[in-house]
């Protein structure tokens, strides 16, 4: 059913409102009789735009569900709720965030690589030489030892 919904969406929506190329099916839930199903869309772009997609699509719930009846062997279509899928945009939210991190540690990583190779070039020594006489993180009077 996800598919078919998603096929609609490009093929046989004309509305203006809606914009293709930036709206996907994300998800359907269909009710236990198969008399409701909630479509979960995402749409690409600000409030304003979802919004105004959203409210196309379920001014068009009909012509939709009457699409999908032709395509569908079902005894009943069900009936469409159109939902923003909010999973969808925490989960690139998320990622968003993971991204910023992971380049705020490459850059640090960078700087102190970079901070390093200065004070070698200022003794007179390469990074790989002080990396030799520097004993690494972590390690005690102990560990050296043994």
């Amino acid at each position: 059913m996800r598919q078919i919904m998603g096929e609609l969406l490009l093929t046989k929506l004309s509305d203006p409102r809606i914009d293709r190329a930036l709206t996907s099916v994300t998800r359907v839930e269909v009710a236990e009789g198969l008399l409701t199903a909630k479509v979960y869309i995402s749409v690409m772009g600000t409030e304003g735009r979802q919004n105004r997609t959203l409210q196309a699509l379920r001014h068009a719930s009909g012509h939709i569900q009457e699409l999908m009846a032709r395509q569908m062997s079902l005894r009943a279509t069900p009936v469409l709720s159109f939902l923003m899928d909010t999973e969808f945009k925490k989960t690139l939210d998320t990622l968003d965030i993971i991204q910023r991190v992971a380049d705020e540690i490459q850059q640090k990583d960078e700087a102190r690589l970079q901070a390093a190779s200065e004070a070698g070039q200022d003794e007179g020594q390469t990074p790989a030489e002080q990396s030799e006489q520097t004993p690494p993180t972590g390690s005690t009077n102990q560990d050296q030892r043994s």
